[in-house]
């Protein structure tokens, strides 16, 4: 009976993974179909062609690609800073009721519609920075209103991580003369490290995809003010597909790191 368990629940959890991966093959191979004359999508099979693939590597959208990845760079530094701190004063802080207040405004921020932040935001900069110009690009905007966006997740990424840290560890290094900024940078830092990877990529992503704040708060013209803008773009088919076959080669990556760990562990 057990084992009948067994077989359903993988049976069950490849169902998902299959129904969840379907839309994302589809994408792949229609990225390799041939345009419409004007250069969109195509829905019916036109033909194996390269023009999509040729597009999102022309030189009108280098500009575009420029701004996204310097924009979520910078935004990724600040969210990790920020981040990386607010998480050692909550470890530092014994106030219980403390600690809940902030857990909860935290996912408040998680949950709140990117509209509402980014029309909260743009009024915050009018207020303080004064109307943007349409000659303007507002890339100080772009990265401030990017980092109230991710921070939140940055937060919530660490904090657990953080939570768990043994605070022994800390005051024996205190104890073997290091001084506390430097028991942080080598005790604490290095222990956040692996949470550090992960906001950093989840920071990049969302800030390398986000429309709506970028829109609204600047006149940046970015990846995703271009993929929102009008008609769907054959070119945004190959980007989807390079980010899906990096996703495969990374989960291939881990999936053969921890086999093998666990193979060394087992020899042990």
């Amino acid at each position: 009976m057990t084992r009948i368990k067994d077989i359903i629940k993988n049976m069950y959890m490849l169902l998902i993974i299959f129904f969840s991966y379907i839309p994302l093959f589809t994408m792949a191979i229609f990225s390799f179909n041939k345009t419409s004359d004007k250069g969109y999508v195509s829905f019916v099979w036109n033909g194996f062609s390269w023009d999509a693939y040729r597009n999102l590597f022309s030189s009108d959208l280098m500009l575009s690609f420029v701004n996204s990845i310097i924009i979520a760079l910078i935004t990724s530094l600040f969210v990790v800073t920020i981040s990386l701190i607010t998480v050692y004063s909550l470890w530092k802080q014994k106030n219980k009721y403390l600690k809940v207040l902030s857990s909860i405004g935290n996912n408040i921020s998680i949950i709140n519609p990117d509209i509402i932040i980014a029309v909260g935001l743009a009024l915050f900069f009018a207020s303080v920075f004064g109307t943007l110009s349409s000659g303007q690009e507002g890339l100080m905007r772009a990265v401030l209103g990017h980092t109230v966006m991710t921070l939140p997740f940055g937060i919530m990424i660490m904090y657990p991580k953080s939570e768990k840290f043994n605070s022994s560890l800390f005051e024996a290094s205190c104890d073997l003369g290091y001084s506390k900024i430097k028991t942080w940078f080598k005790i604490y830092f290095v222990y956040m490290i692996p949470s550090i990877i992960f906001t950093i990529i989840i920071t990049f992503v969302f800030s390398f995809d986000d429309f709506i704040i970028t829109t609204i708060t600047s006149n940046l013209t970015t990846v995703g003010t271009e993929l929102y803008q009008g008609q769907f773009r054959s070119w945004a088919l190959a980007l989807g597909t390079l980010i899906l076959f990096i996703m495969i080669i990374g989960n291939i990556v881990f999936f053969l790191k921890n086999w093998k760990n666990r193979r060394k562990y087992n020899e042990k």
